[in-house]
């Protein structure tokens, strides 16, 4: 299971990208949205994004959420933040929310219920399959 994290704060990557290795997840992990684009890019297979609502200038974690979907369509989202608000805009953008803090625990269990919620239509042998980025969005 491929997952691009995505967050700006090392301490939290590092402690989100450990959570999900100590379970045997790859883990692709960018600071902001550019770089994301850009390993989503160069990466076919991601089974999930995993992304911070704020990261400072340019793309926010809801935007970056709607712009690789626009390119894969189906592939799960799942938000995360610390602002009280950005629940109610991952919820007007239809993408599941994690609230931190949180533990190794309950950040894999959400995973699992975000991974779970996916019709079957996109799983194939037990893998999302989506389509690479759109040209467009290359540089």
């Amino acid at each position: 299971m491929v997952v691009l994290l995505v967050e700006d704060d090392a301490a939290v990557r590092t402690f989100a990208a450990a959570s999900l290795q100590e379970e045997h997840f790859y883990v692709l992990q960018a600071s902001d949205g550019d770089e994301a684009l850009q390993v989503a890019r160069s990466h076919e297979s991601i089974d999930l994004l995993l992304t911070d609502v704020e990261m400072g200038d340019g793309l926010n974690g809801i935007e970056l959420g709607s712009r690789i979907l626009a390119e894969r369509p189906g592939l799960p989202v799942l938000v995360m933040s610390g602002f009280p608000d950005a629940e109610s805009m991952a919820a007007e953008k239809g993408m599941p929310f994690l609230a931190k803090p949180f533990t190794p625990a309950s950040l894999r269990q959400r995973i699992r219920e975000v991974l779970a919620s996916k019709p079957s239509a996109f799983r194939s042998g037990g893998r999302f399959q989506h389509r690479p980025l759109h040209p467009t969005l290359l540089p």
